[in-house]
């Protein structure tokens, strides 16, 4: 006995020995920060958020193609170097610009996209959301950070570094879609093929997804930039249920309307398996450095504590869905009259898929939990297996992150895992460096205004985005 309690004393000694001896020789955190440029002549901030404030009275929704128009023209009267010196590529109300360096080394390429969501209930907004309104703090209005905040602050870097008479260190080009909310097939993904075409490969390629958030979030006291490194992917599916219809006075055992709910239920409570995916292992591995001495030993302990660090990130919705691939039900449809059985009932679940996850793998997952008379169909055409994942460490997220450290809110940066979609998507292929970040800091609460209401953007932050593309642009 005595041995064995001996042995157990030398295991956890040694075990101590390891957690102290990988938490003591973390990597120390990467701390290069880039010059922002000046801008003198364009940080006219009234002038930039006024013109961002007209951008968001164009109710730019996919279905309404006069307010591209619109929208196009003013761009046109916006930025008038701009529409002088690049060259402008329209794929139906899609845009594409490339600006020519004169240079012999490989272009970057800058994404966002035009288009807004619906509003459904603009009571509720504290402004119309189309109207617009610039107060002393914000910018309100639908599209203010989804994702004409991004748009217009690349052309404003672009228009301000012209009157500077600068030029990029390579080509850029400014791909604009118009339908990213419905999936991109009109715009990305025709744009994505025409480069294709041109035979062109990116070094490094950007769009919105990304942000800065409260250092809460990770358990710091310092804003953390999250920078995407790879997104989640997009499946709907419809769930349909069969019973014989009848009256409701005499209801059988089992219903359509029952069984479809018990077959949520069943998915509900048997949720996808959870998981530290590459991005989300970097992420914690990377904020490390930063954390107390507690946290530190756990996250530079993940061989470890990865159980312990699931069950912390299981209990908000927000850190859930980086773990696993998510479902929520979003519509429901059964019944013709409150006395009549129905023959069908229906209900439509959207999937987020996690990496490690594909469309052909969830289809079977569903198969295999749901009774035989749940029937499962593929919905829609906005469907997408999990993007590639950037390898990382690399030259380009390495500039990205001295830009974004060198924003007033001065955040720690890390890799992120995009639990939303975006157009960059489509354009993997032509680079394997692709990254979501939108160089904006918001708070938890702001969350809920993606695709809610009160949508708005900081108007003191703007100035900031304005110069952080153009630093992108110029190689800084």
């Amino acid at each position: 006995m005595k041995r064995l309690l001996q042995l157990l004393a030398l295991a956890v000694l040694i075990l101590l020995a390891v957690l102290l001896y990988h938490t003591l020789t973390l990597p120390q955190a990467d701390s290069r920060v880039a010059e922002l440029p000046d801008l003198p002549q364009a940080m006219d901030e009234d002038a930039m958020v006024g013109r961002l404030a007209a951008a968001l009275r164009f109710p730019t929704l996919p279905d309404q193609p006069d307010a591209f128009v619109g929208f196009h023209d003013f761009l046109r009267d916006s930025f008038p170097l701009t529409h002088q010196t690049l060259s402008l590529t329209p794929f139906g109300h899609s845009l594409l610009y490339h600006w020519d360096s004169q240079n012999d080394c490989p272009p970057q390429l800058l994404l966002a996209h035009q288009d807004v969501v619906p509003v459904s209930s603009p009571e509720k907004w504290q402004h119309p959301p189309f109207a617009g309104v610039v107060d002393d703090d914000f910018v309100w209005g639908r599209g203010a950070l989804d994702d004409k905040g991004s748009l217009m602050a690349i052309l404003e870097a672009t228009e301000a570094l012209l009157q500077n008479g600068q030029t990029p260190a390579c080509d850029v080009y400014l791909a604009f879609g118009h339908d990213e909310e419905i999936g991109g097939r009109e715009g990305a993904v025709k744009i994505a093929a025409w480069l294709e075409q041109q035979g062109l490969q990116f070094s490094l390629i950007l769009d919105e997804g990304g942000m800065m958030l409260p250092g809460s979030t990770l358990g710091m006291d310092r804003p953390v930039a999250l920078m995407g490194i790879a997104e989640k992917g997009y499946m709907t599916v419809e769930l349909q249920a069969e019973a014989e219809p009848g009256h409701s006075s005499r209801p059988p055992e089992r219903t359509a309307i029952g069984d479809l709910a018990a077959a949520i239920n069943h998915l509900q409570t048997h949720p996808r398996p959870a998981s530290l995916s590459v991005p989300t292992r970097q992420m914690l591995e990377q904020v490390a450095p930063h954390q107390p001495f507690g946290k530190r030993l756990v996250f530079a302990n993940l061989w470890l504590f990865e159980p312990l660090i699931i069950r912390q990130l299981e209990g908000k919705p927000e850190t859930n869905a980086l773990l696993r691939t998510t479902m929520a039900p979003t519509l429901l449809e059964a019944g013709v009259k409150e006395n009549v059985l129905p023959a069908t009932a229906n209900a439509t679940l959207n999937f987020r898929l996690a990496p490690g996850d594909t469309r052909d793998s969830l289809q079977a997952y569903l198969q295999n939990e749901l009774p035989d008379n749940i029937s499962v169909t593929s919905k829609g055409a906005f469907l997408s297996d999990p993007s590639a994942v950037t390898d990382i460490p690399s030259a380009s997220f390495d500039r990205l992150a001295a830009l974004a450290r060198a924003l007033p809110e001065q955040p720690v940066v890390a890799p992120y895992l995009l639990i939303a979609g975006t157009d960059a998507r489509h354009y993997q292929h032509l680079s394997d460096q692709v990254f979501r970040f939108m160089p904006v800091s918001l708070g938890q609460d702001d969350l809920a205004r993606f695709h809610g209401h009160n949508e708005r953007l900081p108007r003191k932050q703007y100035p900031h985005m304005v110069r952080f593309y153009a630093g992108l642009m110029l190689g800084q």
